[in-house]
C-alpha cells in the first residue's frame, strides 16, 4: 500500500473517553447495492486500504451514493464516531485569497490528488474504531477514509507542511486541489519539476483524468482564473440563465443559493437581492430594503477597473444613521470584508462626503470613534469623488437635481447667508460652584455636547465669558471657519458687538481674548437668544455647577482649573511644546505643520497613528474608548501621575493594569502607559511587603521512594500533647519507614538530643538494622552534634527539610495525622491519657491496609498478617483450623511470596504517587530564582511584628540568593551579607523589584 509515510503524518481520532462505543444496527440493502458494496470491499482489500477485524468496539454502517456516471460510491456513516471527537480547528485557506493569488500568471497547471484522503494512514491505535459492517464481514480502514470529522484538517495540515516552500511563491493548495503557477512560460517546467519532486518524495499520487498542465486559464475552486484576473464560472451563469422565474419559497431559496457564490461579481448585490430576502421571511411581502455598498477599483493605465463589489443590508437601527455615518459604515464594511487588500495596498477612498474631517474630529464619540480607531491601521487616503464612467453622471443628477431656476436662486441666496457651524453656550454660577454648557452643531448635522466645571469662583458674567472662550477654542480646533454663535447673556453679546462698554479690568481682559479668538474665523455672527431657546446648554451648565454627589455620572464633565485671564494662551502653548526626543514630537509636527519623516516607513506609521490624535488649545489629545479625549503626557509628569494615582491621597495601591486603566479614565495617556504602570506597581515596596501569600506551589512534586524495606526513615515530633499522663509526657516522637509504612513511636517528657538519639538506636537500628537515609526537620533535637555523630558512626545519610517546609518529610506528616486522629477517637474527653493508648493506636495503624501500597505495614514487614483481637473473639478460619505443622508451612509459603508482594506494593505505591503528583502539579506555577536575585521572604510567626497585629507586613527583606540547593530550596543572605542558617523553600520566597 503506497501513500504518505506515517512518520510524516497520520490521522488521530482523539475520542473523548467519556463516550461509550456505539455499534450501529446493521442495515439491509437490495441486491444491486449489495453487489456494489462487495465490489468496493474487494477493491479496497486489494489496494490494502482496509483489513478484516474481529470484536471491534465501534461499528458503523455503509451508505451508497449515486455518482454522475450512475455508478455507486460507498461511504461509511461515521456519525456516532464523529460526535465523540473534538473539532480540529486547523485553519483552512480563504478561497477568495487563493483565487486572487493566481491572477497575473502566464501559465497554470491544475492537479488533483488520486483519492487524496486514502494516501494518509490511520493511527494504528485508531484503525479498529473505523470499523464498518457488510455482508462479507467486519472491516476497518488502514487509511484515512472520507466522512471522518477532522479528515479535511489533517489533509490540509499535510499539504501545508510538504509544500511550505512553494505556497504563495509558485503554488496554491486547497485540500486536494493543487495549482502550480508561473509568471512566465519559461519558468513553468522548472516550477512543475519542483512540485513533482515533492510529490515523489512523499509518495503522493495524482489523478491523471483530473489534471491539466501548462494552460493559460482554467477552473480553480469554482472560479475561472487567468493572467488578467478572475471571472465567474460560465457554468454558474448558464445555470442562472436556465432557471425559471421563482414561483415558490423553495425556488427563491434555490435562487439565493446560486447568487451567493456570485456576490463579488454583482454591483450592489444586497440592493438587488433585498426583495428575495424579504420574500423568504414568513408572512413578509416583496419589498426593497435600504442598503449601503462600495466597490474596490484597480487603476490601470488611467482606466478604472472594478475588482470587488461589497454591499450590506442596513439593520433597522442603521437606517436611522446620519448620512455621514452611513458612508462611514460603507467604508468600515469594505475594510472588514476586504481586509487583505486594505493591508497590502494604499487605499484611496473616493466620496463626496468629508470622511477624513468627520473621523478625525476630537469630539467624535461612539461608533464613529470606534470605526476611526479600527481604520487607523490601514493606509487610507481620502479623495473627492471621481467619475466612474456613467455612474458619475447618474450620481450627479440624483444628488444635485433641483426643481427649477427660481428654487435654485432662493437656495443660493440662503447659502450665502447660512453659517455651516453653530455654537450654543451658556454659563451658570450658584452657591455650589460655577459651570458651563457647550453645544456645537457641525455642517453635517452632528452635535457635540460638553459640560465644564470651574474650579475657581466666578460671577455669572465671568462664567458666560469662560464658556464663550472655551466654545470658540473647540470650534477652532475642529476647523470651523464660518460660525454662528448663540448666547442668552445680554452683557457678553452686546460687549462683543461693541454695543456695551466693558469697564471692569477682568471684563476688559475677557473681551480682548474673545475678539482675538473671533479674528481667527473668516466670518462669524453672535446673537442673543431667549433662555427657552437655549435649554440644552442651560441644562449642561447646571449639571456642571451641581455638587459632585448629585452629578449625573454618565455625562463626562471637564474641569477648568484657573480663569482664562490668568495667563496668556501663547505662554501656555510654549510651555508644553515637546522636544524632538519626546514621543509626541513627530505626531505634533504632522498634525500642526503636516510635516512627516523622510523615512517612508516611519511616515506611514505616523500617518496611521495620527488618526487617533488631535490638537486642542495647543495640547495633544488622544481619542480613547474609555474616555472621549485623553491628554497626552510626557517626561517627568508621567512619573508624578503614576505616583499620585497609585499611592497619593486617593491612591489604593492597585496593580499595574488597573493603575493604567484608572489613569486612562482620568483622561491621561502616554505611549508606554501600560508597561510603565506595570513596572511602577511591581516596584512599589509597600505593595510588595503587604501582598497576599502565594498559594500555588512553585515546584513540581518530587516523590521520595525507598529501594528496600527499612532503608529510608522519616522522623518527626507530635506535640505539645495534653498533660495528665504518668510521667508528664508532653510530646511523642514518630518514625516511619518509607517502603513498608511501618511506624514506631514513643512518648517523651523532654525533647533532648539524648532522647532522640536513643530512640533511633533502640527502635530503628537495633530492631531493623542500619538505615541508609534518615529525614528530619530543622529542629535542634535532630540538628545537633550528638545526633550527627551517631549518623556518622553508622554511616547514615541525614537529610534536613527546608525551614518551615514539612512537605519534604511528607510521609511522616501523614502518619502523624493518622495517629492523632485515632487518639482523638479513642480518648474522647480523657485526652490526658494519650500516652497509655499510644501503643494501642500504633498497633491499629500497623494492621490497617494503606491505600498507597494496598497492604498492611505488618504484612510488608514480616510476610504475613498479624492476628488481631477480632479473630480470637469471633474465631476466624485460620484460628479455628490452626495446627503447628500447617502453620509452619503457611509461614514459609508467605515468606516465599513476600518478595512478589513487596514488588506489587511498590508498583501500587508508584502509581499512587503519580496520581498525587498529577493533582499537585496541576496547581503548580513554577518560580525559580538565580544567584544574586533580590527576594522577599514570607513573614513567619517568629519574625512577625507583634505590635502591628493583623496589619503587619506579610513579607520581609529583601534578601539575596546566595546558593541554589536544589528542588526548590535556596540559601539566602541578608543585605549586609550574613547568611540565613537554614535553606528556604521557594514557596516562601518571591522576587523583589527595587
Amino acid at each position: 500500500m503506497l501513500g504518505v509515510d506515517p512518520r510524516v503524518i497520520s490521522h488521530h481520532l482523539s475520542i473523548n473517553p467519556e463516550f461509550r462505543p456505539v455499534v450501529q444496527k446493521r442495515r439491509l440493502f437490495n441486491p444491486e447495492k449489495s453487489i456494489a458494496i462487495k465490489k468496493e470491499v474487494e477493491k479496497l482489500l486489494s489496494a490494502g486500504s482496509i483489513r478484516e477485524v474481529k470484536y471491534p468496539e465501534w461499528v458503523a454502517n455503509v451508505v451508497l451514493v449515486k455518482k454522475k456516471n450512475k455508478q455507486w460510491r460507498m461511504c461509511v456513516d461515521f456519525t456516532d464516531l464523529n460526535n465523540t471527537c473534538p473539532k480540529d480547528s486547523f485553519p483552512l485557506p480563504r478561497i477568495d485569497q487563493l483565487v486572487d493569488a493566481t491572477a497575473g500568471h502566464e501559465l497554470l497547471s491544475f492537479m488533483d490528488a488520486y483519492s487524496g484522503y486514502n494516501q494518509i494512514r490511520m493511527n494504528k491505535a485508531d484503525e479498529e474504531k473505523t470499523s464498518f459492517t457488510t455482508d462479507q464481514g467486519l472491516y476497518c480502514y488502514k487509511v484515512m477514509p472520507f466522512g471522518l470529522k477532522n479528515a479535511g484538517a489533517t489533509y490540509q495540515r499535510l499539504v501545508n507542511r510538504i509544500f511550505a516552500r512553494q505556497i504563495r511563491k509558485n503554488m496554491e493548495v486547497y485540500m486536494d486541489d493543487m495549482l502550480t503557477k508561473s509568471t512566465t512560460s519559461e519558468k513553468h517546467t522548472e516550477d512543475l519539476k519542483e512540485t513533482f519532486d515533492v510529490l515523489r518524495k512523499y509518495q503522493m499520487k495524482l489523478n491523471p483524468s483530473k489534471c491539466v498542465f501548462g494552460v493559460p486559464s482554467g477552473r480553480f475552486l469554482g472560479f475561472q482564473v487567468h493572467q488578467r484576473g478572475i471571472e465567474v464560472n460560465p457554468e454558474k451563469i448558464k445555470a442562472l440563465e436556465g432557471m425559471a422565474s421563482p414561483k415558490t419559497l423553495k425556488d427563491v431559496q434555490r435562487l439565493m443559493g446560486c447568487l451567493a457564490s456570485l456576490n463579488r461579481f454583482i454591483a450592489k448585490s444586497t440592493d438587488k437581492c433585498a426583495p428575495f430576502f424579504k420574500a423568504i421571511k414568513k408572512g413578509k411581502g416583496l419589498e426593497w430594503k435600504v442598503a449601503t455598498s462600495s466597490v474596490l477599483i484597480r487603476l490601470e493605465e488611467g482606466i478604472q477597473k472594478p475588482v470587488y463589489y461589497t454591499s450590506k443590508a442596513l439593520l433597522p437601527a442603521e437606517t436611522r444613521y446620519l448620512p455621514a455615518e452611513k458612508i462611514a459604515l460603507a467604508l468600515i464594511t469594505s475594510a472588514r470584508k476586504l481586509r487583505p487588500y486594505f493591508q497590502a495596498h494604499t487605499i484611496e477612498v473616493y466620496t463626496d462626503c468629508p470622511l477624513k474631517l468627520i473621523l478625525q474630529k476630537p469630539e467624535v464619540s461612539g461608533r464613529l470613534t470606534k470605526w476611526a480607531v479600527e481604520l487607523s491601521e490601514y493606509d487610507i487616503r481620502y479623495t473627492p469623488k471621481a467619475a466612474i464612467k456613467g455612474q458619475a453622471v447618474s450620481d450627479f443628477i440624483a444628488e444635485f437635481t433641483e426643481p427649477d431656476a427660481e428654487v435654485r436662486r432662493v437656495m443660493e441666496d440662503e447659502q450665502t447667508t447660512k453659517f455651516q457651524w453653530k455654537l450654543h453656550v451658556d454659563g451658570s454660577s450658584n452657591t455650589h460652584g460655577s459651570g458651563a454648557g457647550i453645544v456645537i452643531t457641525t455642517p453635517e448635522g452632528d452635535t457635540v455636547e460638553c459640560a465644564m466645571r470651574f474650579d475657581f469662583k466666578a460671577t455669572n458674567n465671568q462664567a458666560e465669558y469662560e464658556v464663550l472662550l472655551a466654545g470658540l477654542r473647540v470650534c477652532i480646533a475642529l476647523g470651523a471657519d464660518e460660525l454662528e454663535i448663540y448666547s442668552d447673556s445680554q452683557v457678553v453679546v452686546n460687549q462683543v458687538l461693541d454695543e456695551y462698554q466693558a469697564r471692569e479690568e477682568h471684563m476688559i481682559a475677557y473681551l480682548d481674548i474673545a475678539k482675538r479668538l473671533l479674528r481667527k474665523f473668516k466670518m462669524y455672527r453672535i446673537s442673543q437668544i431667549p433662555r427657552e431657546e437655549n435649554e440644552k446648554t442651560d441644562a449642561l451648565s447646571k449639571l456642571a455647577s451641581a455638587t459632585t454627589s448629585i452629578r449625573f455620572k454618565a455625562i463626562p464633565v471637564a474641569h477648568l482649573i484657573k480663569p482664562s485671564t490668568a495667563e496668556s494662551e501663547e505662554i501656555t502653548i510654549a510651555e508644553i511644546r515637546p522636544s524632538p526626543g519626546n514621543w509626541t514630537y513627530k505626531l505634533r509636527k504632522y498634525l500642526e505643520e503636516n510635516i512627516l519623516s523622510e523615512d517612508a516607513v516611519e511616515a506611514k506609521r505616523i500617518r496611521y497613528r495620527s488618526t487617533r490624535y488631535a490638537i486642542l488649545r495647543g495640547e495633544l489629545y488622544r481619542r480613547g474608548f474609555s474616555k472621549v479625549l485623553q491628554r497626552c503626557i510626557s517626561g517627568e509628569k508621567t512619573r508624578e501621575i503614576l505616583r499620585s494615582v497609585h499611592s497619593g491621597v486617593c491612591g489604593n495601591y492597585t496593580g499595574g493594569k488597573s493603575l493604567a486603566h484608572k489613569i486612562l479614565r482620568q483622561g491621561f495617556y502616554w505611549s508606554t502607559l501600560f508597561a510603565e504602570a506595570q513596572r511602577f506597581a511591581e516596584s512599589c515596596e509597600t505593595c510588595q511587603r503587604i501582598a497576599n501569600d502565594i498559594r500555588r506551589p512553585p515546584e513540581l512534586l518530587r516523590s521520595l521512594t525507598s529501594p528496600w524495606p527499612f532503608a529510608m526513615w522519616g522522623l518527626d515530633l507530635i506535640g505539645p500533647m495534653p498533660t495528665g499522663t504518668k510521667g508528664g509526657a508532653k510530646h511523642a516522637i514518630v518514625a516511619v519507614d518509607y517502603f513498608t509504612k511501618w511506624a514506631e513511636t514513643e512518648a517523651l517528657v523532654h525533647i533532648t538530643e539524648a532522647n532522640t538519639t536513643s530512640f533511633v538506636k533502640k527502635n530503628i537500628i537495633y530492631r531493623f538494622g542500619i538505615p541508609s537515609i534518615i529525614i528530619t526537620d530543622n529542629g535542634t533535637q535532630f540538628d545537633n552534634k550528638k545526633f550527627r555523630e551517631m549518623c556518622e558512626e553508622f554511616k547514615i545519610a541525614n537529610y534536613y527539610a527546608s525551614a518551615a517546609h514539612p512537605q519534604t518529610n511528607g510521609q511522616t506528616e501523614a502518619v502523624n495525622k493518622v495517629i492523632k486522629h485515632i487518639l482523638k477517637a479513642k480518648l474522647e474527653a480523657k485526652k490526658g491519657g494519650w500516652a497509655d493508648k499510644l501503643l494501642e493506636v500504633l498497633w491499629a495503624y500497623r494492621t490497617t491496609v494503606r491505600s498507597s501500597t494496598g497492604e498492611t505495614p505488618f504484612a510488608l514487614a514480616f510476610g504475613t498478617e498479624a492476628v488481631i483481637p477480632a479473630e480470637t473473639t469471633f474465631t476466624s478460619p485460620r484460628v479455628q483450623l490452626y495446627s503447628p505443622e500447617h502453620n509452619i508451612d503457611m509461614l514459609q509459603q508467605n515468606l516465599d511470596e513476600l518478595e512478589e508482594i513487596r514488588d506489587a506494593a511498590q508498583v501500587r505505591n508508584s502509581a499512587y504517587q503519580q496520581r498525587a503528583a498529577r493533582y499537585y502539579n496541576s496547581h503548580v506555577r513554577e518560580r525559580r530564582f538565580q544567584l544574586g536575585d533580590l527576594v522577599l521572604r514570607r513573614v513567619s510567626p517568629n519574625t512577625k511584628d507583634k505590635s502591628s497585629g493583623s496589619l503587619a507586613d506579610k513579607w520581609e527583606g529583601p534578601y539575596i540568593i546566595k546558593r541554589i540547593v536544589g528542588h526548590g530550596a535556596y540559601m539566602i543572605a541578608r543585605p549586609e551579607g550574613s547568611l540565613v542558617p537554614r535553606p528556604c523553600n521557594a514557596q516562601y520566597l518571591k522576587i523583589f523589584y527595587p
